[in-house]
């Protein structure tokens, strides 16, 4: 091959080396691009999720607030304000069916409260509500100690974090209340907040809610021991779920007698009457 034709050789693979560079970078750039692109989406997705979760939580936040304002106060009545959050807000009155019952150590059992709480809940067509815990308040005990534990379930569904719900759990205290026929009177009181008196919602974007105590209903039923007892067990049945509290009893050689009294506090949410 003579010079010259080598030379030619050597200019052209040049000249397409160079294009050829160029292509390959312009190709990782847009790769580049694309990758960012990507990652900001998802990253916006995620800050976007979190504001939601964040928003939708300061809501049912305030209308717990409410609802704990104006239970146990016949005609008290609230108003709130809940912001948009994305999500579409439900109110389930015919969901909880909550059973009660009280039983000793042998063959005593009773039940003293059977009927549905209902409950509202937040509800979002993706998978983003994501929280340290799944319990924003209180925990998944069936049935608590009234000085202890709080009666709001405030929650995540964990089976696909795509419900924000707000319900509420009995909670029991106990006390004695003098003597009969020679006998301790212990007084036990189970504190129910229901929500099936609410009106069918399903609520979008900013709206307000009207929280209203309806009534407070007590049920007693009473029961002597004629021998000595150190406790009852109160045991709560709440959809597939159950817990029990033991309840300590005072009692002397003669026995003891139990007055056990169920309070239902029922709230209503509603829209406000224009």
């Amino acid at each position: 091959m003579h010079r010259k034709q080598l030379h030619r050789l050597l200019k052209s693979e040049r000249a397409l080396t160079l294009p050829v560079t160029y292509l390959i970078l312009f190709a990782s750039l847009v790769t580049l691009i694309s990758v960012t692109y990507s990652f900001a989406v998802v990253k916006i997705g995620e800050r976007a999720d979190t504001l939601k979760a964040t928003v939708a939580k300061q809501n049912m936040q305030l209308l717990d607030i409410a609802v704990q304002e104006v239970a146990w106060s016949y005609g008290a009545s609230k108003t709130v304000y809940m912001d948009d959050c994305g999500g579409t807000f439900r109110t389930e009155i015919n969901a909880r069916l909550l059973s009660i019952n009280v039983t000793d150590e042998h063959n005593f059992s009773t039940a003293i409260f059977n009927s549905r709480v209902g409950r509202v809940l937040y509800e979002f067509d993706t998978t983003g509500l994501i929280y340290e815990n799944d319990f924003v308040r209180g925990d998944s005990k069936t049935i608590g100690n009234a000085s202890s534990s709080t009666t709001t379930q405030l929650h995540v569904d964990v089976h696909d974090y795509r419900q924000l719900i707000l319900a509420y759990r009995p909670t029991i205290s106990v006390s004695v209340a003098g003597v009969v026929n020679g006998k301790p009177l212990n007084l036990i009181r189970v504190y129910v907040i229901s929500l099936n008196e609410s009106q069918s919602l399903v609520l979008g974007e900013k709206f307000q809610l009207k929280i209203s105590s309806l009534n407070v209903l007590r049920t007693s039923n009473q029961w002597e021991f004629n021998e000595s007892i150190s406790s009852l067990t109160v045991g709560a049945f709440l959809d597939q779920t159950s817990g029990t509290v033991d309840v300590p009893i005072s009692s002397n050689v003669y026995g003891a007698v139990v007055n056990a009294e169920v309070v239902l506090c029922s709230v209503r949410i509603q829209e406000p009457e224009v």
